[in-house]
């Protein structure tokens, strides 16, 4: 059949990752939480072609991906066309998103039959968490298993069994909405920064880690099941708080950035009822009962950092509660 194929239309969203509730406990390294959202994403069409070509129609610099991808694959001649993008460095999960994008486009193009899961591996992606993986493959609300490691440092996996499962999976609330910010001019740590902080995970007080357990497996997935917003939202935010602390001393505060901080703060103020801030930041969330009054908050939270001197972008969106979707021609 995939001779028949000249090209494939994917499709994928940022994913936010809401924090770890795990760190280093009994040979476990790391498990956390995450989300997929709508927006932003990145869409491409990758067609057979007589010489390698990719076309971006972006102002986002994905190259090093794709050539990462194409290289891993060995893959020269290939049309890549970027119609969008997910911003990259900015807690968002670009680079697995597009790496994973591009590269299941190329294996389906080409029949080559790889898995997400064997791409991952194939890509050296899921060193720390399963959550991008899951998000492209099911999206929604996921809980990842963490990695069971060895002695020494966290390394990429070395096979599909050495990657983070996903351990629960659920739709995402959809009355539920989701405020995202990016201030600009900060960039989150990218890959080769965060190994500083990733490489050698430290286990937490017992008191500590029970706590982080308590909130994930008595409040977060119960409440998320059972659509009560209060519950969630301030399990997350205490969880949020916890990991943050943890990695305070790599990045200067429980928040990136003191924009991030503020934003945070002022979303708790106007009646978000869970904040956050994604990965490594500057992009913080916060969650809303519905669409109407997040749009309310944000319009305020704006207001507030544009006042104080930030240059922020934000969007309201919805969770999406489905995988990348593929399109051939």
């Amino acid at each position: 059949m995939n001779n028949q194929i000249n090209c494939v239309f994917v499709e994928s969203s940022a994913r936010l990752h809401l924090g770890f509730y795990n760190f280093f406990t009994d040979g476990v390294a790391y498990g956390g939480l995450g989300l997929a959202i709508e927006k932003p994403k990145i869409v491409a069409r990758v067609c057979k072609s007589d010489e390698p070509r990719v076309v971006n129609r972006t102002s986002v610099d994905v190259s090093d991906a794709i050539s990462h991808v194409l290289s891993r694959l060995g893959i020269k001649n290939v049309f890549v066309e970027i119609l969008e993008a997910i911003p990259r460095h900015v807690g968002l999960g670009s680079t697995t998103q597009t790496m994973l994008s591009i590269g299941y486009a190329v294996s389906k193009l080409f029949g080559f039959g790889y898995g997400v899961e064997e791409l991952a591996v194939l890509l050296g992606r899921g060193r720390d968490s399963g959550i991008g993986m899951a998000t492209f493959k099911l999206g929604g609300f996921i809980v990842d298993s963490g990695r069971r490691v060895g002695e020494g440092p966290v390394e990429k996996p070395a096979s599909v069994l050495d990657l983070p499962k996903p351990i629960f999976r659920c739709d995402f609330p959809r009355n539920w909405s989701i405020i995202v910010f990016i201030p600009k001019g900060r960039r989150g740590f990218d890959e080769k920064s965060e190994r500083k902080a990733m490489d050698y995970p430290q286990p937490l007080p017992k008191d500590i880690q029970f706590e982080l357990y308590k909130l994930v497996l008595l409040h977060i997935i119960p409440s998320i099941m059972s659509n009560d917003i209060n519950t969630f939202g301030k399990a997350l935010t205490k969880l949020q708080i916890v990991v943050g602390e943890y990695f305070s001393k790599y990045q200067g505060g429980v928040f990136c950035c003191e924009e991030s901080e503020h934003i945070v703060n002022a979303m708790l103020k106007y009646g978000a009822k869970g904040v956050g801030q994604s990965s490594w930041g500057p992009t913080v969330y916060g969650i809303v009962e519905d669409y109407s009054k997040a749009v309310e908050i944000a319009s305020k939270v704006a207001s507030d950092a544009t006042a104080r001197g930030y240059t922020i972008t934000y969007n309201v969106v919805a969770a999406r509660n489905r995988g990348a979707s593929l399109v051939f021609e």
